[in-house]
């Protein structure tokens, strides 16, 4: 018998442990044990006799925002990606630019959680029961993992979780879009990268004596995610579109179960700076695992 604690605090759960009214909901055998907890640092404090306890999926209040829940003792940590627009692409300026990179205006309409590193062998292991990775080290980014795995874990933490993290119906955890994906890894920034790249990200090392290197060493984004330049390269939802110069609302490329490519972004820990570009795309055959490829998973609240 296992049992689930769910917590939500504006500031910290532990000034005010002894004040909540602590939830707990036993959990069947093929559950995991979660805690879950909400930090939004610019929240204005209040009373403590207004501190509430929050079931469910909360929606972040500003970009970067973190949610975190511990499954297996295993924390996974998430960033907020709020409601917005953003230019999508690239400008013809752009060194290293490709013509499919056309800039243009996108709009999410939908905040959604981001975790803020790749899904690393140690989570891929807790919920699948195996480690594909050619760089076996549990902090490190999994790697050889097919689109179809990637989409079987993130099923299955969903229905492992459900009843723990009390999921609405619709919320479940998924491969980011292309679309969500930039949105996440530029954090508000135009530019190439969010960043000093050589601060952000593990990339141009040789293919023959290089490797992986474990999650969240390098330094965040401005939203406060990880990696999204260089480690490993990471899939997204939806198969290789067209851009153009016309503003799209929650655009998705093609997603048949028969496409021959998907999209992968962010470049690998051996690839030039040029394929670590926030606008740079990836295509890869769904079935094929590649020590080069990883992924990570967003949430989307559904009182969104």
């Amino acid at each position: 018998m296992y049992y689930a604690l769910l917590l939500l605090s504006g500031i910290s759960i532990f000034p005010f442990w002894s004040e909540l009214t602590l939830l707990s909901s036993s959990l069947n055998s093929n559950e995991l044990a979660a805690t879950s907890v909400f930090s939004d640092q610019n929240i204005p404090n209040k009373a403590k006799s207004e501190e509430t306890i929050r079931i469910g999926i909360p929606q972040g209040q500003k970009a970067g925002d973190r949610w975190s829940f511990q499954a297996d003792q295993i924390e996974y940590v998430f960033r907020w990606c709020p409601p917005g627009s953003f230019l999508m692409g690239s400008p013809e300026t752009e060194e290293g630019r490709y013509e499919n990179e056309i800039l243009h205006e996108v709009g999410l309409s939908k905040g959604f959680w981001i975790l803020e590193t790749e899904v690393t062998q140690k989570m891929f292991q807790s919920v699948m029961k195996q480690n594909p990775s050619r760089f076996q080290n549990p902090q490190n980014p999994v790697e050889c993992v097919s689109w179809e795995m990637c989409n079987s874990f993130a099923k299955s933490l969903t229905q492992l979780l459900t009843q723990t993290l009390s999921l609405a119906s619709g919320e479940e955890f998924a491969l980011p879009t292309e679309a969500q994906w930039e949105y996440a890894c530029r954090a508000g920034t135009q530019t190439s990268f969010a960043g000093e790249l050589e601060e952000m990200a593990w990339f141009n090392e040789d293919s023959d004596s290089g490797s992986t290197h474990e999650v969240a060493l390098k330094k965040p984004n401005p939203w406060g995610i990880y990696d999204m330049h260089g480690n490993v390269w990471e899939w997204c939802a939806d198969g290789f579109r067209d851009f153009n110069d016309q503003k799209e609302i929650d655009p998705k490329g093609p997603d048949s179960p028969t496409l021959s490519v998907r999209i992968d972004r962010g470049g690998c820990w051996d690839s030039s700076s040029d394929y670590c570009r926030s606008a740079h795309r990836g295509v890869y055959e769904p079935k094929r695992q590649s020590p080069f490829v990883g992924f990570r998973i967003i949430l989307i609240p559904g009182n969104n």
